[in-house]
């Protein structure tokens, strides 16, 4: 099979031909689940386009919650660029493939948007009114709470700074040392996600178990990569895809049921219901 084919192969058509040009040390694709992983990486327009639809129909109620419902809007965006470009480096490198990994432009520019949306998604997420950061007034008392509103401060910082630098990274690391560099900052970006998504959109039991299962199906995606650089079985490929794909459903749940801050909350004090926007905002989902 010609590298990049799309073709099923040549013979009877139950036939599920493995790739013959594979030259890794695991098990390779067969014709049947590299079109399912075709398929799987295709599904992301679908529900990404699906969670544009939620955020258009609770837009009101988004606006009246959140920090920046136009970084919110970026980063449903990026979600749907980052694959884009993911596709076309499976497709022109090692026929969908993951072994023999190449750095290139067309996988840098994978690397920031799938990273960058993680942050740029969390970050969008804090509660509405908060400044990017605040030193916390230590109290008497309270000084657990102040100290992990100071964290999280700084973590918010920290995913700012991370966006921008990433191409940075991407080129002085390479990309397996970038990936294992920026991935444990990806999984805080998602836990803050989970938390934002629950409580700065709710709460209601479809922010909380749509934040949640986004968190544990981003998570799979990781916990499958890590399965398949030991195994080195190629169709492993169609659990990391899917887990992260798949993903974005739940989040489009907790999106399609984001809940206005309630009438008479002060939005420059941020004192409404779920906790509040603002100054009165929960530590975390900050």
């Amino acid at each position: 099979m010609d590298e990049g084919s799309f073709s099923m192969g040549v013979g009877p058509i139950d036939k599920d031909v493995v790739d013959d040009d594979y030259a890794g040390g695991g098990i390779p694709l067969s014709d049947t689940t590299r079109l399912i992983l075709i398929v799987l990486h295709y599904g992301t327009f679908v529900v990404v386009t699906a969670a544009l639809y939620a955020y258009v129909q609770k837009f009101e109620a988004i606006k009246s919650r959140i920090h920046s419902p136009f970084l919110l809007l970026l980063a449903i965006g990026w979600l749907q660029v980052g694959p884009a470009f993911e596709i076309g480096n499976h497709f022109y490198v090692n026929n969908w493939h993951l072994y023999d990994s190449q750095a290139d432009l067309v996988n840098a520019s994978f690397s920031f948007f799938n990273f960058g949306s993680q942050n740029v998604l969390a970050f969008s997420l804090r509660k509405k009114g908060r400044p990017l950061f605040q030193m916390p007034v230590f109290r008497l008392g309270s000084i657990k709470e102040d100290l992990l509103e100071l964290v999280v401060s700084l973590v918010d910082l920290l995913l700012v700074i991370l966006t921008i630098a990433q191409p940075f990274v991407y080129n002085f690391l390479g990309r397996e040392a970038s990936v294992s560099f920026l991935s444990p900052m990806g999984a805080v970006a998602g836990f803050l996600t989970l938390n934002r998504l629950w409580k700065n959109l709710g709460p209601n039991v479809y922010t909380k178990y749509g934040g949640i299962l986004f968190f544990v199906l981003a998570l799979c995606g990781v916990v499958a990569l890590m399965f398949y650089r030991s195994s080195n079985n190629e169709n492993v490929h169609i659990f990391i895809g899917g887990s992260f794909v798949s993903s974005v459903i739940p989040f489009t749940v907790a999106l399609y049921n984001a809940e206005a801050a309630a009438q008479g909350g002060d939005e420059e004090t941020g004192q409404a219901e779920y906790g509040g926007t603002g100054e009165s905002a929960p530590l975390v989902s900050k």
